[in-house]
């Protein structure tokens, strides 16, 4: 069982970071974003978006950009989501990740 939050809370106090996911087992928090958060990542009088995470928590209503240089000097790019892993606070930092698109889509990366 997953309970959503906002971005913005997490941004403006950090410690909550650090608050333990429900007593239900599997349970964990879904970080949102929301408008006030979607407000701090404009610049330019709301005109054009950052689109680099700067800090963590990830929010999970957004899909990522993972680059990853090869061998042959390439750089290969895989869209993914972010999943906290339940029964650990946000503080911990550890994540599923999740295959976005392609073939793969709805598999944990591995690696």
């Amino acid at each position: 069982m997953y309970v959503t939050r906002p971005l913005s809370l997490y941004r403006k106090s950090p410690s909550s970071l650090e608050i333990p996911p429900p007593d239900a087992p599997y349970s964990g928090y879904l970080v949102i974003t929301d408008e006030e958060a979607e407000y701090e990542d404009t610049c330019c009088w709301r005109i054009c978006r950052r689109k680099n995470v700067k800090k963590l928590p990830f929010p999970q209503d957004k899909l990522f950009s993972v680059f990853h240089p090869s061998e042959n000097e390439q750089t290969s790019s895989i869209k993914v989501w972010f999943l906290p892993v339940p029964d650990h606070s946000l503080s911990s930092n550890r994540y599923y990740v999740i295959r976005a698109k392609g073939r793969h889509k709805g598999y944990v990366c591995v690696g």
